[in-house]
């Protein structure tokens, strides 16, 4: 079974993603950039899956991203943005920034699915 990260600080939205997911993939939740950094470097994930709000104060989900794409042990993890920023500007902006992929919440399971077998194989 394939491992997702999932970086989320709602824990509503994690459980909901949990519960989409549930019986398709594994799935290790974290609530922010820095301790999903932490635990890439520690563990084998084939995708994240990357919320852009993070909360206050801390690294948010484009600077995850940048990262992880910038670490040569990790760049060629796919990062897919879950966001509610929802407007069309906005999946061009976090295409440009360079996530692999984006889902607008609230994120429908088909969708979810489709996105994540495609990249996932």
């Amino acid at each position: 079974m394939k491992n997702i990260l999932y970086v989320e600080d709602d824990m509503i939205n994690a459980l909901v993603m949990e519960k989409l997911l549930k019986g398709h993939f594994q799935i290790k939740h974290v609530t922010d950039g820095e301790t999903c950094l932490a635990l890439l470097e520690e563990q084998t994930f084939d995708l994240v899956l990357m919320d852009i709000n993070l909360g206050r104060g801390k690294m948010d989900g484009v600077e995850a991203m940048h990262q992880i794409k910038g670490n040569p042990h990790t760049r060629d993890i796919t990062v897919i943005t879950v966001t509610s920023y929802a407007l069309p500007e906005d999946e061009e902006r976090f295409l440009r920034e360079g996530f692999d992929a984006y889902l607008a919440k609230p994120v429908e399971r088909q969708l979810l699915l489709q996105t994540l077998n495609h990249y996932l194989g």
